[in-house]
């Protein structure tokens, strides 16, 4: 019997958070459905082994005069390979997306951020698009419930509507992580995880490492500097000779964990926040920006500052020193708050929406 067609369309392959997470279940997903592939731009940082597909096209987007001939060529692709369900990714993808569904094949859009900051913030007529675009016939699916209520309260809408959370790879579960042991700290080595976006807010830690004025508190950052905040922040870290460095993107991270004490995460705001529970499956007690999301994926499992003042995280890491936290108590439920974050729990959670989906097409 023939494999059901899954046609998925990404905006690119660049190595960020939705795109890893759809190229981590490529080989499964191919498995069971000849997936067809689709982004809008041709932009990639995986090696072509990693990127496993029946078919792949790209539709050559390049900015809001190509966006109809996007539409016309995507509407060309279904018509000629028939998928049984189409999923979209990322804003500019889902809505080609909708505009090119034909009435009788179902669509699934995931929003993978808080679309009122990363999207509609920026340019009101997205939100009037989103608006218009949305039909009863169409599915969301949302990486967490703080993504979701708040694509609720601006779109008003009676789809059917998912939760489906992220997972981190296979490799953060090491039965090392199980030994490790916190007490009071001589030196105390900070990891962060994350491209050097407005969002992630690394201007309030380099702030805070400034305030603490301790060189044996190190912060390791990890994550892609070609962004315009990097040059400021680098400035700032050399004119006052912070313990503060700026690692680029690595590829193991699950092996790079184990050389810190702390995970720290300062983000203004998240769709799902990975590398905190990656850390945590890797045994690490996390530090985290007080904001809903970062509560919800955590399970309110790490100690929260306030956005509002940086002395509160600068607090936190005097206080943690000084052994007043129980880090072993955060790092043993971290470790099993992340289990439930597994590749195999969220192919079976995806596969069930795609089966609920298609039924009810």
């Amino acid at each position: 019997m023939p494999k059901q067609k899954l046609l998925i369309i990404i905006d690119d392959l660049k190595r960020g958070g939705a795109e890893l997470m759809l190229v981590g279940i490529l080989p499964e997903l191919n498995l069971k459905y000849d997936v067809i592939l689709v982004t809008l731009k041709d932009g990639c940082d995986f090696d072509d082994s990693e990127i496993e597909c029946k078919k792949r096209f790209v539709l050559g987007f390049k900015g809001k005069i190509s966006f109809i001939g996007c539409i016309f060529k995507l509407r060309k692709i279904i018509k000629e390979t028939n998928p049984s369900l189409i999923h979209a990714h990322l804003f500019y993808s889902s809505l080609v997306a909708k505009l090119a569904c034909p009435q009788n094949i179902p669509l699934a859009s995931t929003i993978h951020s808080e679309l009122s900051k990363n999207v509609f913030e920026h340019n009101k007529l997205y939100k009037f698009a989103e608006k218009i675009t949305t039909k009863k016939r169409f599915f969301t699916i949302a990486v967490s419930k703080v993504v979701l209520d708040d694509y609720n309260k601006l779109i008003i809408s009676n789809q059917k509507q998912f939760v489906l959370k992220n997972y981190i790879s296979d490799n953060y579960f090491q039965d090392k992580a199980s030994n490790l042991s916190f007490g009071k700290f001589d030196k105390l080595r900070l990891i962060a995880v994350g491209n050097l976006k407005a969002a992630k807010n690394y201007e309030y830690l380099v702030q805070s490492m400034l305030e603490l004025n301790d060189s044996t508190v190190t912060l390791d950052i990890f994550g892609n500097t070609k962004y315009e905040f990097f040059p400021s922040l680098q400035k700032m870290v050399e004119d006052h000779s912070l313990p503060v460095q700026f690692m680029g993107n690595q590829k193991n991270m699950s092996q790079i964990f184990s050389n810190y004490d702390l995970f720290v995460m300062s983000s203004s705001n998240e769709g799902f926040g990975i590398a905190a529970v990656e850390a945590m499956a890797a045994g690490l007690p996390v530090l985290l920006s007080d904001i809903p999301v970062l509560r919800e994926i955590t399970c309110n499992n790490g100690l929260f500052f306030n956005l509002s003042n940086s002395s509160s995280l600068t607090q936190f890491i005097i206080d943690i020193k000084l052994g007043i936290h129980d880090l072993n108590e955060l790092s043993k439920n971290g470790i099993e708050i992340a289990k439930s974050y597994s590749k195999e729990n969220h192919l079976k959670i995806l596969f069930g929406i795609y089966d609920d989906i298609m039924l009810k097409a």
